[in-house]
């Protein structure tokens, strides 16, 4: 009796975790940020003509950073030039590791996009040596 209660709270329990980590795994951008192939790859200065055929998808953005507004701690964000914002969030050690005037390459969900900006959210820093392959317009 002893060996059937431990199977069905064994088996109990691993139905729960599985189920949790469908539940988690499906709720939060940050999982596809950090493990999904973007669904596209864009200049900075071509954000704004792609970014509206990707919005909800994960996308790479390459640019020069003409702005870091750590300020607000909940609210980190980096703005590239030609009006691309990434939100880092409450991340303010990855904000801080784009340096206005370099060329960094940023990982986010296409958030918004409007005539003078594409809104990243949630973004993070991606590795420079990593395969990069723009569309080109």
């Amino acid at each position: 009796m002893s060996t059937i209660r431990t199977v069905r709270s064994s088996r109990s329990l691993v139905v729960t975790a599985c189920t949790a980590v469908a539940l988690l795994c499906n709720a939060c951008d940050g999982w596809t940020l950090d493990y999904g192939t973007p669904a596209a790859q864009f200049e900075a200065r071509d954000a704004r003509h792609f970014a509206g055929d990707y919005r909800g998808r994960k996308v790479t953005v390459r640019g020069v950073v003409s702005a870091v507004d750590v300020s607000e701690p909940a609210c980190c964000v980096v703005t590239l030039e030609h009006g691309v914002v990434g939100l880092f969030g409450a991340r303010r050690a990855a904000a801080e590791e784009c340096a206005v005037g370099a060329t960094v390459y940023l990982d986010g969900i296409v958030a918004s996009v409007d005539a003078t900006t594409v809104t990243l959210e949630p973004v993070t820093g991606r590795d420079p040596t990593a395969r990069y392959e723009p569309l080109e317009r």
